[in-house]
C-alpha cells in the first residue's frame, strides 16, 4: 500500500479553497490531522485573519473533544472551538426577532404544539439542555439544530454573514453530526462568499454509534481523502479490524507491534456472567490486570447489574427521564449527600485526617480536643458498620442522629415530605422515590461511587468512544438492548439498519485496544454467527 501523506493532501485542498472529507479508521489520527491543519491555517493566514476580523471554526461533538483541541492549539484566539450546539447557538442567538418568527412556524409543525397566542410579547429565546418550553422562549438541543437550518433557509443573507466571519469550518467526528447540520454547512455555506468557504469534515462513518448521526457522507462539494494508518492498535488487533471492515484496510504503524487477540465462545457451558469470570481468570494469568484492562459492556444497565447497583439506577430512572444522568453527575440532593459520606469514609480509611477535618468543618463538628477525635473515630466506625450491612435509610437515620455531616436543607425537605399527604403528582413521585431509595442496600451507593470515580475496569461501549486502553475486553450480551444484536449481525440475519448499528458499535469497541483485545459472548452464538466470529478472530486464540 503506497503511503499518502494525508496532511499534505488536506493542505492542498485548503490552499485551493475546496471542501473535503477525511475518512479514517479507528486509531488513524483523525484529530491529529485536524489539529495540524488548523495550526497550518492559523500560522499561514494569521495576518489576514486578524486584519479582517475572521476566525477558523472547529465544531466538535463532545466537550471532551473540544477541550482536547483547545489544549493542542493553546486556545488560539483566532480559532472558535465549540460543540455543534454551542457553535450553532452562537450564530442564531443575536437574531431574536427572526428566531422567534421561526419558532412560531416550527411550533405549528409539532405533534403537540404549544399555545403561543396568549403571549403579549415574544420572550427572549434561550438555549437549555433540559427540554423545550417555547412559550417561555426555551429551546433544547434539537431545536438549536432545526432552527439554525430554518433561519439560513429563510434568510440567505445570514449564510453570507456566517461565511464572512468563518472562511473555514472544520467538523470533528462528522459521522455523529445531524443531517440537518451538514445540510446547513454543505448546501448553504460551502463554496459561498467572496472567497469560497471551506468545509472540512474529519471522521469515520463506521464509528457512527449515535442514532441521530448522519453516518457516511457523499456530496458533490466534497473531495474524499482516506487515511489507512492505525497508530493505536497492535498488528493482531488491526488484523481483526480489517476482517471486520475489508473496505478500509489499515496498517499498524504505531509503537504497539506486539499484541494478542482472544475470542471466548465457551459453547456448551453455563451462559451468563459465569463465562465472563472464566475469561477474566484466563486473561489474568496472561497479565491482564484490573489496572491495565478495560471491560466494555453494551449498556449501563449491564454494568449496573455486574457492579451491583442496578436497583439504585432503576430508582433514579423512575423519578424522571434525567434521573440516571443526575445520578451519574451527582446533581440530585440524595446522591450529593451520600457522596460526601463516601468521601468522608474514604478519607478516614486513608488516614487523611486533614480532609476529614475539612469535611467535618463544613458542618457543626469542629475538632478542638482529643476527646473530639475519639468521638469522631467511633462515629465513623459505627457509620462503616451500617454502610456495609444496612440500607440507605439506615445510613440517613444514623447521620441524622450523629450529625457527622449536616444534612443540607434541600435533602431535609425531601425527607420531611416523603410521608406527607395530599401531594400533587410530581410531589408524590418524589416521595415514592425517597421512600424507595431508603429501602435499598447501601452497598449499591458504594458500588456506584466506585464506578463514577473510575475505581472499576467496567465502562459502557458508548462511553469510551475516542478513548484507548492497553487491553480491552468486549462483553457481548444481546439480551440487554434491542437496538443492537451482535449475534444477528455476525449471522447476517438482521435488518440492514440494526446490523449496521451493531457492526459500528462492535468496531468502535474492539478498536479501543492498544495491545490486547478479547471478546466474550455471554450466550451461545448461532452456527452462522460463530463461523463469522471465528473467521474474524482466526489470527488470535479462540477459546471454544
Amino acid at each position: 500500500m503506497a503511503r499518502v501523506d494525508t496532511l499534505e493532501v488536506v493542505i492542498q485542498e485548503l490552499e485551493a479553497r475546496r471542501s473535503f472529507v477525511v475518512e479514517a479508521g479507528a486509531g488513524a489520527g483523525k484529530t491529529t490531522t485536524l489539529v495540524k491543519a488548523l495550526q497550518f491555517l492559523l500560522g499561514r493566514h494569521r495576518a489576514q485573519l486578524e486584519a479582517n476580523g475572521r476566525r477558523i471554526a472547529c465544531i466538535t461533538y463532545t466537550n471532551v473533544a473540544k477541550r482536547e483541541i483547545l489544549e493542542r492549539i493553546s486556545a488560539d484566539p483566532l480559532a472558535t472551538v465549540g460543540t455543534i450546539h454551542e457553535f450553532l447557538w452562537s450564530i442564531i442567538q443575536p437574531y431574536q426577532r427572526e428566531l422567534w418568527q421561526q419558532i412560531v412556524a416550527y411550533n405549528e409543525t409539532l405533534k403537540n404544539p404549544e399555545d403561543l397566542s396568549e403571549l403579549i410579547s415574544p420572550p427572549a429565546v434561550r438555549y437549555s439542555d433540559r427540554g423545550r418550553k417555547l412559550s417561555e422562549g426555551r429551546i433544547s438541543h434539537d431545536e438549536v439544530i432545526t432552527l439554525s437550518l430554518r433561519l439560513v433557509e429563510a434568510h440567505p443573507k445570514l449564510a453570507r454573514i456566517i461565511v464572512s466571519r468563518f472562511p473555514v469550518i472544520f467538523v470533528d467526528e462528522y459521522q455523529d453530526t445531524s443531517p440537518k447540520t451538514l445540510k446547513l454547512l454543505l448546501d448553504h455555506l460551502a463554496g459561498r462568499g467572496r472567497e469560497a468557504c471551506i468545509v472540512g469534515l474529519f471522521g469515520d462513518s463506521m464509528q457512527k454509534i449515535y442514532p441521530s448521526g448522519v453516518g457516511a457522507v457523499t456530496h458533490a462539494k466534497l473531495k474524499l481523502i482516506t487515511k489507512h494508518e492505525n497508530h493505536r492498535c497492535s498488528p493482531p488487533v488491526v488484523a481483526v479490524l480489517n476482517k471486520m471492515r475489508p473496505e478500509l484496510i489499515q496498517k499498524s504503524v504505531g509503537k504497539q507491534q506486539k499484541g494478542e487477540v482472544h475470542l471466548f465462545l465457551n459453547s456448551g457451558t453455563t451462559a451468563g456472567h459465569q463465562r465472563l469470570e472464566v475469561a477474566r481468570t484466563v486473561l489474568l494469568e496472561r497479565g491482564w490486570t484490573q489496572e491495565n484492562t478495560k471491560y466494555l459492556m453494551l449498556t449501563h444497565r449491564g454494568i449496573a447489574g455486574t457492579l451491583e447497583y442496578a436497583n439504585l439506577l432503576e430508582q433514579y430512572r423512575r423519578v424522571s427521564r434525567y434521573g440516571p444522568d443526575d445520578l451519574m453527575a451527582r446533581n440530585e440532593p440524595y446522591i450529593q449527600y451520600l457522596t460526601r459520606i463516601e468521601t468522608l469514609c474514604a478519607a478516614y480509611q486513608k488516614n487523611n485526617f486533614a480532609e476529614v477535618t475539612s469535611l467535618l468543618g463544613e458542618g457543626r463538628n469542629h475538632i478542638t480536643k482529643h476527646s473530639h477525635k475519639r468521638s469522631i473515630r467511633q462515629a465513623i466506625r459505627t457509620l462503616n458498620t451500617v454502610r456495609e450491612n444496612g440500607t440507605i435509610g439506615d445510613v440517613l437515620d444514623l447521620m441524622g442522629d450523629d450529625h457527622l455531616l449536616v444534612m443540607p436543607g434541600k435533602l431535609k425537605e425531601l425527607e420531611r415530605r416523603r410521608n406527607a399527604t395530599n401531594l400533587d403528582e410530581r410531589g408524590q413521585r418524589r416521595a415514592d422515590f425517597s421512600n424507595g431509595l431508603r429501602e435499598l442496600p447501601y452497598q449499591e451507593v458504594i458500588s456506584v461511587t466506585r464506578f463514577i470515580e473510575e475505581q472499576t475496569p467496567f465502562s459502557t461501549q458508548h462511553g469510551v468512544k475516542g478513548d484507548e486502553f492497553e487491553n480491552v475486553v468486549v462483553v457481548i450480551d444481546d439480551r440487554l438492548w434491542n437496538m443492537y444484536s451482535i449475534s444477528k449481525m455476525l449471522a447476517g440475519t438482521d435488518s440492514a439498519d440494526r446490523s449496521q448499528r451493531s457492526r459500528n458499535l462492535f468496531y468502535v469497541s474492539c478498536s479501543r485496544a492498544q495491545h490486547g483485545l478479547a471478546v466474550v459472548f455471554l450466550d451461545d452464538l448461532p452456527v452462522e454467527a460463530e463461523a463469522t466470529a471465528r473467521a474474524w478472530f482466526a489470527s488470535g486464540v479462540i477459546h471454544p
